[in-house]
């Protein structure tokens, strides 16, 4: 046998046993459904179904139609965390998908996250646009400043710091969102921080997180995990209580 075809068979030995996982998730996934009716029987093959399609994860091409499907097996073996890390996932990939979209922040409805990251003018108009438009006003504002005389030329100095204000303000945002955002996920218990990583350590005073909380993960010793949170806190967790993301947002 030819080196070539070893290698051949090595790469593709992977891809035919996870879609073997895929066509075993959707199985699982639709006696599921036929037993729906039955919410004590049905939940095992729902549970068979999201651990499938956990395995044939990144060795098969991830469709929008991938991501829908395992995010409501997650939420029907009553992982509702564990879908909105799906979904987060899905959405790095194709941003724009209105039913990952939907689900989302439906997900989010439901676990009572905060999700105002933004105020709504941002939300709306996005964070791209109006940094362009504060760009053209800043652009106004130095031809003002330059070309104009008297009160025309005090109000295009004022523009001008105005815009760049805004724009640093809405640039800080977008940073601290991409600094906290997927990086960790509470998992399906709430959660309270540790004061060190030891069993032993008091928790921090404050409440629980919430299941589908964003960390962000800044140490680890061993099974213990340093995080922080978008509003500041700081402590120690343990691995089975967070759902790490090793994917680029």
């Amino acid at each position: 046998m030819s080196l070539g075809m070893l290698v051949f068979i090595c790469l593709a030995f992977p891809c035919q046993h996870a879609q073997e996982d895929f066509d075993q998730a959707r199985d699982f996934y639709n006696q599921g459904l036929a037993l729906k009716n039955d919410a004590s029987q049905a939940a095992p093959f729902f549970k068979l179904s999201a651990e499938a399609f956990r395995k044939c994860a990144g060795h098969l091409s991830e469709t929008p139609t991938f991501f829908r499907e395992w995010a409501a097996a997650e939420l029907l073996a009553a992982n509702p965390a564990h879908a909105l890390m799906v979904c987060n996932q899905g959405l790095r990939l194709y941003p724009c998908d209105s039913q990952l979209l939907k689900i989302s922040h439906w997900l989010k409805q439901e676990l009572a996250l905060d999700t105002e990251g933004f105020p709504a003018s941002i939300k709306v108009l996005g964070s791209r646009n109006i940094i362009a438009l504060l760009g053209v006003f800043n652009l106004i504002g130095w031809v003002a400043v330059f070309l104009a005389r008297g009160r025309l030329r005090k109000l295009g100095l004022f523009l001008v710091c105005g815009c760049m204000l805004g724009a640093g303000a809405v640039i800080q945002r977008l940073d601290d969102k991409r600094g906290i955002a997927f990086t960790a996920i509470v998992a399906e218990k709430p959660l309270f921080l540790k004061a060190g990583n030891e069993p032993s350590y008091p928790d921090h005073s404050g409440p629980a997180l919430k299941p589908g909380t964003a960390i962000k993960v800044l140490d680890h010793q061993g099974d213990w995990f340093l995080v922080s949170t978008a509003t500041g806190r700081f402590g120690w967790v343990m691995a089975h209580d967070i759902l790490i993301d090793l994917g680029n947002y």
